[in-house]
């Protein structure tokens, strides 16, 4: 109901109630709290890659990936495709390497046939050494509204330098027919109160975009349902969220979807889960309004040097031998 317009009136007067009880209990964020992003940090080969997490997608997987590699990225930036498959059995994971022999911007993840759920797909693919510098969603099902939605991206990282973007969708189905209500732009987020009223309602909108740097600090829990929302909470909690308006993806909605046809019993926990999610970040707020440290605030040294902990072995050992040492005096 809060993306559509027709209650428009109401939600602003629910988002009025929820900012004054948040400001009550200590758990309130001021637009000018926030913390400045360098997007400079780091070495990256890549200034964007599109992240494609996927399991049993054969009649969609080829879309997204047609539509991921299509993206026309003015230089001097590069950008790639990693497609993550989740021990997929009918055929998706053949189609991705046919695509992928075809194509050198296509990295394909394999993964194990351990438990990974879409957030463990995606901790998979940033921690890449090829991911770029700013990680864009694709679901498997879905497609990029055009040929520009990478470069428009991309454009709002440099301009706003901000932590995460976020974008607007159509609902289409899956011949790419509108469907009600249309063009969701998530018009309820602002940069005075967005991340305040972003524990009111229950998605942030799509495409999503992240830094990367502070993604691999952060990760994704390792869920099917709500990583996406999990991790955004967690960003609004001390960085800028910028916003696009325009069109720039197509959700799908066809019966093969992941969240089509819920019995009631999952829609409940889908909801139970979100209003976990909600109460854990109320109170990491508000342990952060008190002064206490937050688990997202770090420098870009931190950052540099977790880094090198994960990608460089002989200093990881040399790391972990330095647990060992004696000292007397």
């Amino acid at each position: 109901d809060y993306v559509d317009p027709r209650n428009r009136a109401v939600q602003l007067e629910m988002e009025a109630c929820v900012t004054a009880y948040l400001k009550r209990i200590g758990g309130y964020l001021a637009p000018d709290t926030f913390q400045d992003v360098d997007i400079h940090e780091g070495e990256f080969e890549y200034e964007a890659s599109v992240v494609i997490p996927c399991r049993n997608r054969v009649k969609t997987i080829g879309d997204a990936i047609k539509s991921a590699l299509s993206q026309e990225v003015k230089a001097p930036y590069k950008y790639n495709v990693i497609v993550v498959d989740d021990n997929s059995t009918d055929g998706t994971a053949e189609l991705i390497e046919e695509l992928r022999s075809k194509n050198g911007q296509l990295i394909v993840i394999h993964q194990d046939n351990s438990w990974h759920g879409i957030g463990g797909n995606w901790n998979a693919a940033f921690h890449h050494p090829d991911c770029g510098r700013f990680a864009i969603q694709l679901d498997s099902d879905d497609m990029y509204y055009d040929a520009t939605t990478v470069q428009q991206i991309i454009d709002a990282f440099h301009q706003q330098h901000c932590a995460m973007v976020i974008g607007s969708y159509r609902m289409c189905d899956f011949d790419l027919n509108t469907l009600p209500p249309g063009l969701i732009d998530h018009k309820e987020w602002t940069d005075e109160n967005g991340a305040n009223n972003a524990l009111r309602i229950n998605g942030l909108g799509a495409p999503r975009a992240f830094y990367t740097n502070i993604l691999r600090d952060v990760h994704f829990p390792n869920t099917s349902y709500g990583e996406d929302y999990a991790l955004g909470l967690i960003f609004s909690r001390n960085y800028r969220i910028a916003r696009i308006y325009k069109e720039l993806y197509l959700c799908r909605r066809w019966d093969g979807n992941s969240d089509a046809a819920l019995s009631i019993e999952k829609i409940n926990a889908n909801n139970l889960y979100k209003d976990r999610l909600r109460t854990l970040e109320i109170a990491a707020r508000i342990q952060m309004q008190a002064g206490k440290t937050d688990v997202t605030e770090g420098t870009s040294l931190q950052r540099f040097f977790n880094r090198q902990l994960e990608i460089w072995e002989e200093v990881l050992l040399s790391y972990n031998a330095l647990k060992q040492i004696q000292t007397k005096e």
